[in-house]
């Protein structure tokens, strides 16, 4: 039900929010009924011998009305409450899903969910209760009331209004269950057109240049539009259904009304009364139907975010107690691991190592044999799905391996801004010491403001060298002890690459690093050398006696020196 999705939501902080919201509306519903039923003597005084009598009951109208005006405005004010209380939870919860996310499930399904409610949900959740919360506890509670106090009228007429009221709420319910499982497949298809689009948007230089176009995107396009269609055609027979029963009720209150003053059980200021009684139930019944889509698309959210806060729950029950941060350069154990994809693939199985503390070690091996996927478990970004890693001889959880941990990838992102909000400090010294370090002197002379430089949208204000160098001199200005290195200067020109090698030469004692490679200039940085082949440790030792031994790699380093002298 939508109410224990939202208490869900909301936790036990928004308990107050929601007593107040449900009891003022509820309040102000039963004020409305009790308004509309007001009307009969106030009418039979009007048109009575005695029109003057009908000060009190306008009174009591007036005074009803007042009520109600100040109880939807108390109610709406909780309700608005509720509403950021709502947006809270969808950031907190959303954002802690996205940062558990393994780097294989960001274009996954989960992905999209978390990325629509985060960046679309969010902001429509601060009206979604009053809009949807008071709409629904009038439809469900004013029939029933003016029912009831249509008993001092007539019990036919409080009968036929029951009924009738009961019978458009299903017939409501109906359309609704129609229209929101076509909203949610919509929905679904809109997140699928979103992540081509952003795919499209990220790799349309390399889909151009090979030819392939826009196809994928105008696929998925396609069927949004079928999509939209469909959801347009379930919805027409669901306001059909709905129209048919009102047309219905209408007909019966009204033969019923008729035949009761045909009768002389009612008077004809009665009946006339009777047309605003049903007009106020239609009112408030059909209302729903005009909220058609903003019921059916808010109840799949609460749905999906009650979903979320239980998963996050799940998960916050089920995380491994914090360990003592490992000060200093520290060692790095990596016992029987393995770790298998999603979709079953299996990317590494039985690694054991040790990583030396201050030391420089370095993973190579062919394309797809794991190295990334190794370096991505020993800092923290997947948790293997056999074994275990230490820390400093002390099994450590995935998020105080990240916490301890800076990483260079083969590609830098960097979020818009300057180059010192990118790098994460303002003390002159230490930026200094990056520049030098990062080999960044002539990026930062190029550049109109130096460190206050913005970098652009996309960072297209610098090269793929230059934010290789970013990155790595953001990466030396965490503070952590282990630094991992993965392809990092795939994009640097040799004379940078030398300097970027004697930068990392000189972490050797501060920090325990790990480079993936095929450089050789790297790889003879390597105190010791791991080579992986399909997911297994193959290899290992120092550069000499690798190439003593041959094998896998001394067949890599060979076509390593034959390939520095290609030139295109």
């Amino acid at each position: 039900m939508i109410y224990n999705d939202l208490v869900t939501v909301t936790g036990p902080q928004g308990r107050g929010e929601r007593i107040r919201f449900v009891s003022l509306t509820v309040f102000s519903t039963v004020l409305q009924a009790a308004s509309v039923i007001t009307l009969v003597p106030v009418l039979h005084a009007l048109f009575g011998d005695r029109p003057s009598g009908a000060w009190p009951w306008v009174g009591l109208l007036v005074l009803q009305l007042i009520l109600v005006v100040v109880a939807d405005r108390l109610a709406i004010r909780a309700g608005l409450k509720l509403g950021f209380r709502i947006i809270d939870t969808i950031t907190e919860a959303g954002l802690a899903g996205i940062r558990r996310l393994d780097p294989g499930q960001l274009h996954s399904e989960r992905a999209s969910k978390l990325r629509d409610l985060v960046s679309v949900s969010a902001p429509e959740s601060i009206s979604s209760v009053v809009l949807i919360g008071s709409p629904l506890i009038r439809a469900v509670l004013l029939t029933p009331l003016i029912a009831l106090l249509l008993l001092f009228v007539s019990w036919k007429l409080a009968l036929v209004a029951l009924i009738g009221g009961i019978v458009m709420f299903l017939a409501l319910i109906a359309s609704q269950r129609i229209v929101a499982k076509s909203e949610e497949t919509f929905a679904d298809t809109n997140r699928q057109l979103d992540d081509r689009v952003l795919e499209f948007a990220w790799a349309q230089p390399t889909l151009r240049g090979s030819g392939a176009g826009t196809s994928t995107v105008n696929q998925v396009l396609a069927e949004s539009r079928s999509r939209g269609l469909k959801l347009l055609a379930w919805t027409v027979p669901g306001e059909l259904l709905f129209s048919v029963v009102l047309q219905l009720t209408l007909l019966a209150f009204g033969i019923t009304t008729a035949s009761l003053y045909l009768s002389d059980e009612i008077s004809g200021v009665t009946a006339a009364a009777m047309i605003v009684v049903l007009l106020r139930i239609v009112e408030v019944v059909g209302s729903l139907s005009l909220l058609g889509p903003a019921v059916a698309n808010g109840s799949r959210v609460f749905r999906e975010v009650a979903e979320l806060v239980a998963d996050e729950n799940t998960a916050a029950a089920n995380a491994q107690p914090a360990t003592r941060p490992v000060s200093g350069a520290p060692a790095v154990a990596l016992r029987d691991v393995g770790f298998t994809y999603p979709d079953g693939t299996r990317a590494l199985a039985d690694v054991d190592i040790v990583i030396p503390a201050g030391g420089i070690t370095v993973i190579v091996g062919p394309s797809g044999s794991g190295k990334s996927t190794l370096l991505d478990v020993v800092a923290g970004l997947r948790e293997p799905t056999d074994g275990q890693v230490l820390v400093g001889d002390a099994p450590a959880p995935a998020a105080d391996r990240l916490a301890g941990t800076s990483m260079v990838f083969q590609t830098t992102q960097l979020r818009p801004g300057t180059l010192k909000e990118n790098i994460g400090t303002d003390d002159a010294t230490t930026l200094a010491t990056l520049a030098d370090r990062a080999q960044l002197g002539e990026v930062l002379e190029s550049l109109p403001s130096g460190w206050d430089s913005r970098v652009g949208e996309g960072s297209n204000a610098l090269s793929g060298g230059e934010r290789q160098r970013v990155g790595l001199a953001r990466a030396l200005a965490k503070p952590a002890g282990l630094l991992l290195v993965d392809e990092a200067t795939s994009a640097l020109d040799a004379i940078t690459e030398r300097a970027v090698v004697d930068a990392l030469q000189e972490t050797r004692g501060e920090r325990t690093a790990v480079i993936v490679t095929h450089r050789p200039a790297l790889v003879s940085l390597a105190d010791q050398v791991i080579v992986l082949d399909g997911g297994n440790i193959v290899d290992s030792g120092k550069v000499n006696e690798l190439l003593q031994r041959g094998g896998v790699f001394a067949d890599l380093w060979t076509r390593w020196r034959e390939s520095e002298g290609w030139q295109v």
